[in-house]
């Protein structure tokens, strides 16, 4: 589909934890896309646009938006701003980030690697691949967090995690507290404790540059086909 430009509502804002926040866009009708995708946002009055994950799933007259405001740039300034009932301009919907059903007919396993806000498109992502296309095979996704206070969406993932016995959900903290009962590192330690057929593994990388380029050469290491490793470095 061809991006349109679309005006909408703020329904909803929430400090999730730290500097994250979701923002709840309403529309007039409902809106399509592709579970990874993202809308630019326009954030200033010049027309200066920034890019965010969807992090909601489509079909819906709203969607959400995960922002990390530590940056402190125009955008983070521009989403603190904002307050319910204020309207918003979205360019949507743009990305290639998203699941080719033809690809799963290859894969065995599916693997999920996000760093902060990265986990944002992979939310929808996964609740589309085991609600709705019902993918049978292993789905994971690692998150890579700096500090346990800055976690969120856990209830979230546990809920799917009852619902699917083929999903499984791992946090590791790179600057833990000792109270910290869980993973310990980077995303990379957790990835080389994984023991299977890397050759049929889809990996889908969200986050930092820095995560998505140390992945892709661990990955390919390891065994996984160049054309089985996605990303968009966006952020």
């Amino acid at each position: 589909m061809i991006p349109e430009r679309i005006i909408g509502k703020v329904e909803y804002k929430e400090n999730l934890a730290g500097s994250n926040y979701l923002v709840r866009i309403g529309f007039e009708k409902k809106v399509d896309f592709t579970p990874g995708q993202y809308a630019s946002l326009k954030v200033s009055e010049d027309g200066v646009r920034r890019s965010y994950s969807v992090a909601s799933l489509p079909g819906e007259r709203v969607i959400d938006l995960l922002v990390d405001v530590s940056p402190m740039g125009v955008g983070s300034k521009y989403i603190l701003g904002l307050k319910v009932g204020d309207h918003v301009e979205i360019l949507g919907f743009l990305g290639k980030f998203t699941i080719d059903d033809s690809v799963l007919l290859e894969a065995k396993q599916i693997l999920f690697l996000a760093t902060g806000t990265g986990i944002a498109p992979l939310r929808p992502m996964i609740e589309d691949l085991l609600y709705k296309k019902r993918f049978g095979g292993e789905t994971r996704i690692v998150w890579g967090m700096r500090h346990e206070e800055d976690l969120y969406w856990l209830k979230e993932m546990d809920n799917i995690n009852r619902d699917f016995d083929n999903f499984k959900f791992d946090v590791v903290i790179s600057r833990p507290t000792e109270d910290w009962p869980g993973l310990k590192g980077h995303i990379g330690n957790v990835v080389d404790r994984l023991i299977q057929d890397w050759s049929k593994t889809l990996v889908y990388l969200c986050g930092s540059p820095e995560m998505i380029n140390e992945s892709e050469e661990k990955l390919k290491t390891k065994g996984v086909p160049e054309k089985y490793i996605f990303y968009e470095k966006y952020f």
